[in-house]
């Protein structure tokens, strides 16, 4: 199996190896299998008084043959902050879940669920309460057409709809504007530039990962 290696600034932009000499903040990414992300290593100063560039956390996806627990006693206590995304599910659009775990200083600080769409932006969201294992947070993310809205540098996304316990709709985020019902939100001059109607994967948090495509 073999590995590649590629730096990334604190941006998200790709540098060179030379480049990476000149930053304090950068990510080393390894690459397995051509282009399948296996490990993030995050660097920045040691203290603010401190230049010295050290190993600050990062990320482990775990391929299904791995185990959990054997991964984490590996990396949790050689950086303040490791994530590590497990279970991974597919669907046919090119969307992926993943579930992670978050340690801070070798101790479990947060669990929860994500969606990233074919262009890794994203799409779906939850927070899980450690001690409960009750979902809190629940969110849902559209980005919408760069013809119409231009994402920044962070690519921040054009809606969200958060979910109650329920998994029903609490609230749609639309530019600066925050809708308290579906019905609000469909009365409003904002929802000509989203089909609600034909987007049913944001009626409900679930499911999760999409059975449709989202236009």
């Amino acid at each position: 199996m073999s590995t590649v290696i590629k730096y990334t600034n604190d941006s998200g932009n790709y540098i060179t190896d030379q480049q990476v000499s000149f930053l304090q903040f950068y990510n080393k990414e390894f690459f397995i299998n051509g282009n399948e992300l296996k490990l993030v290593e995050k660097y920045g100063p040691q203290g603010r008084s401190n230049k010295n560039v050290v190993l600050k956390g990062g990320e482990y996806y775990l391929s299904p043959d791995e185990d959990l627990q054997l991964i984490i006693n590996q990396y949790s206590t050689t950086a303040p902050y490791w994530t590590f995304c497990y279970n991974k599910q597919t669907n046919n659009y090119g969307d992926v879940y993943w579930e992670y775990l978050l340690y801070k200083n070798g101790e479990l600080d947060v669990k929860g669920l994500q969606v990233f769409n074919n262009e890794k932006l994203l799409i779906a969201s939850c927070t899980i309460d450690v001690e409960t294992n009750q979902l809190k947070n629940r969110r849902k993310f559209f980005y919408g057409d760069l013809n119409f809205y231009k994402r920044n540098e962070y690519e921040s996304h054009f809606l969200s709809v958060s979910y109650n316990e329920n998994n029903d709709v609490s609230d749609i985020y639309i530019y600066d504007d925050d809708y308290q019902s579906v019905n609000e939100f469909l009365s409003s001059t904002n929802s000509i530039h989203f089909d609600w109607l034909g987007n049913t994967y944001f009626h409900s948090f679930e499911p999760i990962l999409p059975t449709t495509i989202i236009a």
